[in-house]
């Protein structure tokens, strides 16, 4: 039985692992390390903008994959007007019952033989932990290297389009977001939260528009499954499918096949993964991840009144002029060239482990502890037990992010609760 456990990281990820183990049976201590300002919750589930919504309906947010209706529980209880199964829920709620789950994981841990340790601040290495777990969650934006240093440290760049802090610019000039994903869609409805009245552009390589859920009272398609999984047999299939059934019983049957993605990602050749990487990621990122319904209205709304321009095209250059933001990139036919009030990175995560600034994953790969997977996509794990290979003495586990290489599928709370359940399973065993 091991005796001293070292969880880093207490967003949903570490505190469902330090759940997990409590749960299961552990006897010892956990050390619970932290950089933010909240334990459990993150930025996602602030009451910054209590209008932003889940982008996965309640009947699938349970914090345990053994106890599916643990959520629905959660709101009959404290918030019964959002009890609907189907529906999606604001997240600040969900961040309140993140917020319940870890008050009640701390009560839990004065009633069983263990010692929990919460450690604010970056994870020192002592000799004596017989587990580590790398629960960090997601990373910052990379910033693009055609954005000029005066630029990035000007106060008209904003690198963390999580940061609530920041101030709406006094100016008519547009605002301008790199990126067209789930974080740009936030970023718009909490500009407008916070009163920001000028138009928005938000430049992309693709430009591909976001899509909604569909009804929850559509009918689920009979799946059958490809015989053959290589990259090129599943996307003949989807192409198939897609031409021949509605949108909605399209989309249901990719959430239908959701948990073969990573036993077909594991399947494809280091080829085939790199060539997804290249060409469909961007695709299959606009099928599965997407926005309900009442927040799909309002992108649309802005873009029919004019206020928000989603362009496909290329970010060429980033300048200031007599303290003015000056953004030029390529969209249209051509180049354009316009004057910023702000700019916001909505890239999307940080992937690459040589590139994140997490000060623990750079020390751990310095050591050698844990090494890149074969596509750049996070670290290289045994994929059954999700224990980092490297030269580590001690077991170090990853999760989340950090295991995107190795399922693809990897971020989303149903995959999330599953691993907690697994490394805590796995470290009572071994």
């Amino acid at each position: 039985m091991p005796k001293k456990i070292a969880v880093i990281g207490a967003g949903f990820s570490g505190t469902m692992v330090v759940r997990q183990l409590m749960d299961q049976g552990f006897n010892g201590t956990i050390e619970l390390f932290h950089l933010g300002k909240t334990i459990a919750t993150g930025p996602a589930y602030s009451e910054q903008n209590p209008d932003l919504l889940l982008n996965v309906r309640s009947a699938n947010m349970s914090a345990f994959p053994d106890d599916k209706d643990h959520f629905i529980r959660f709101l009959q209880e404290h918030f019964p007007e959002h009890v609907d199964p189907s529906s999606f829920c604001p997240r600040y709620i969900y961040g309140k019952y993140l917020q319940h789950l870890w008050k009640e994981t701390l009560h839990r841990s004065t009633k069983v033989p263990i010692t929990l340790i919460v450690k604010e601040g970056a994870f020192v290495d002592p000799p004596d932990y017989s587990h580590i777990v790398l629960a960090t969650g997601n990373e910052l934006p990379s910033i693009p290297q055609v954005i000029s240093e005066g630029v990035r440290s000007s106060s008209l760049f904003l690198e963390n389009p999580w940061n609530s802090q920041f101030v709406v610019p006094d100016s008519k000039d547009p605002i301008f977001i790199l990126g067209n994903g789930l974080t740009m869609v936030d970023t718009v409805l909490n500009l407008r939260k916070r009163g920001a009245t000028q138009q928005i552009i938000a430049l992309s390589r693709h430009g591909f528009q976001m899509l909604s859920h569909p009804n929850a009272t559509s009918v689920q398609t009979d799946i059958i499954l490809p015989n053959k999984t290589s990259l090129l047999e599943l996307l003949s299939y989807f192409n198939r499918k897609r031409k021949t059934e509605s949108l909605g019983h399209f989309l249901n049957r990719i959430d239908a096949c959701r948990p073969f993605m990573a036993m077909w990602w594991q399947e494809f050749s280091s080829a085939e993964k790199h060539f997804f990487l290249k060409h469909l990621r961007h695709r299959w990122g606009t099928v599965r991840h997407r926005i309900p319904t009442e927040i799909a209205q309002q992108i649309t709304s802005e873009k029919a009144n004019g206020n928000l321009h989603v362009l496909a095209g290329k970010l060429l250059e980033t300048e200031l002029q007599d303290g003015k933001l000056l953004i030029r990139y390529t969209a249209e036919g051509g180049d354009q060239t316009i004057r910023c009030s702000l700019f916001i990175n909505c890239t999307g995560p940080e992937i690459s482990i040589e590139q994140m600034s997490n000060p623990t994953i750079q020390q751990f790969l310095t050591n050698e502890w844990i090494l890149p997977d074969e596509v750049q996509q996070g670290i290289l794990i045994d994929p059954k037990r999700h224990i980092a290979r490297g030269k580590s003495k001690v077991p170090i586990y990853a999760m989340g992010n950090l295991c995107k290489g190795t399922f693809w599928e990897s971020t989303a709370i149903g995959e999330l609760r599953s691993q907690a359940k697994l490394i805590a399973k796995d470290i009572l065993q071994h």
